[in-house]
């Protein structure tokens, strides 16, 4: 996919000018499998998309384990650990696989969302579906039982089970990678 066809397609944006000027400020790029994207308190200066490929965002926990925060696997996924310019990230963001990306300079975007409405609303659109997406996993995490959990995420995930580590699934549905197979089996 090209800068201008993922700015007209999956952002939805028909002004011309404006795809024209964002796809000026747009480069491509490619991370190839176990690739960190962000290490974790890192600047990301970037706003990035996933065009192709699985990204993981993941943190350390208090005894130094991996733990899996997020899965990035659609087209139009933002590949951020934050949706502000120039914020320490709080995540790492690592490639599962091959992943081509798009990323955007954080200054030159700031300036052309302070030009268009359009911007603003995909920004804020964005935001929402961050904050929606966070709020599903954490009350799932809490409220739902093990079985209940994996079958989500075979629901909300189609497919990612059959390509990601069960280890970082796990992880992700705060349970053992032996939870995670009894379950497995039992399904």
């Amino acid at each position: 996919m090209q800068k201008d066809s993922f700015y007209r397609e999956i952002l939805k944006i028909n002004d011309n000018k404006l795809v024209d000027n964002l796809s000026k400020i747009t480069e491509m790029r490619h991370l190839h499998k176990g690739e960190i994207l962000i290490h974790e308190g890192e600047i990301q200066e970037k706003f990035v998309f996933l065009l192709d490929g699985i990204l993981r965002g993941f943190l350390l926990d208090i005894k130094g384990r991996d733990v899996t925060d997020c899965f990035g696997y659609q087209c139009g996924t933002p590949g951020m650990s934050c949706f502000t310019n120039r914020a320490p990230s709080p995540i790492s963001i690592e490639a599962l696989t091959e992943c081509k990306l798009l990323q955007i300079s954080g200054d030159a975007l700031m300036k052309l969302m302070k030009e268009s409405t359009k911007l603003l609303w995909i920004y804020n659109e964005l935001l929402q579906a961050a904050l929606r997406s966070h709020w599903e996993m954490k009350t799932m995490i809490c409220q739902h039982t093990a079985m209940e959990r994996y079958q989500w995420f075979l629901q909300a995930y189609p497919g990612l089970v059959k390509k990601v580590n069960d280890k970082h699934i796990a992880s992700f549905l705060g349970m053992n990678p032996v939870t995670l197979s009894r379950l497995k089996h039992a399904l």
